[in-house]
């Protein structure tokens, strides 16, 4: 007889952590594509007090079933990865992206509304490839590695293109993943040492 999975059990879920994250997108977008319906004026809005709520929501929000799919494959891909140090890692770097990220957005970005997960897919790979070369454990170098290879187009993505999208997320959730990459990795380092003693 299969057990009903626990609140605790779930949360560890790589699979849970990742689609549910994914799942919210996808229902808020197809909300979002209803006649009469814009939630995309819940995203960041520079400088603005009503725009401070996009830091959170922004995000899950996105400008158009084009934008949605684009964003997927890669969130997935790159939550996949850090979900190999565990699933605690990815919620951190997660939040802690997602938060910083948009407050700098909020801070210092264009008088534009910005929406999308791809600040936060930015930190994910900042994270990773930050904490391969600082942290130079086995698996960490691999992740990296992998990171590297199959993203390594996201360098051009800090940089202004197009009037339409926003690098200035890409930017500050690249640093904002970087800055925690560092200092984890400094810290693991750190503990390992220990250990060693």
């Amino acid at each position: 007889m299969a057990t009903k999975p626990t609140t605790r059990s779930l949360l560890t879920s790589k699979r849970f952590a990742i689609f549910s994250i994914v799942t919210i997108c996808f229902v808020l977008q197809l909300i979002n594509s209803l006649p009469g319906i814009n939630l995309n004026g819940f995203g960041i809005y520079p400088r603005s007090i009503n725009g401070l709520i996009g830091i959170l929501s922004a995000p899950f929000l996105h400008g158009s079933w084009w934008h949605f799919a684009s964003n997927m494959l890669p969130f997935m891909v790159l939550s996949w990865l850090i979900c190999q140090y565990s699933v605690k890692r990815f919620y951190n770097v997660f939040i802690f992206t997602a938060l910083v990220g948009g407050f700098l957005v909020w801070a210092l970005g264009r008088s534009n509304i910005h929406v999308g997960l791809s600040g936060v897919i930015y930190g994910l790979w900042g994270f990773i490839l930050c904490y391969g070369v600082i942290r130079r454990s086995f698996k960490s170098i691999v992740i990296a590695v992998v990171v590297a290879l199959l993203y390594s187009g996201f360098v051009w993505g800090v940089l202004p293109q197009r009037l339409h999208i926003s690098f200035e997320s890409h930017l500050f959730g690249a640093l904002s993943g970087l800055f925690l990459g560092y200092k984890l990795a400094k810290s693991d380092k750190l503990k390992s040492q220990k250990t060693r003693l």
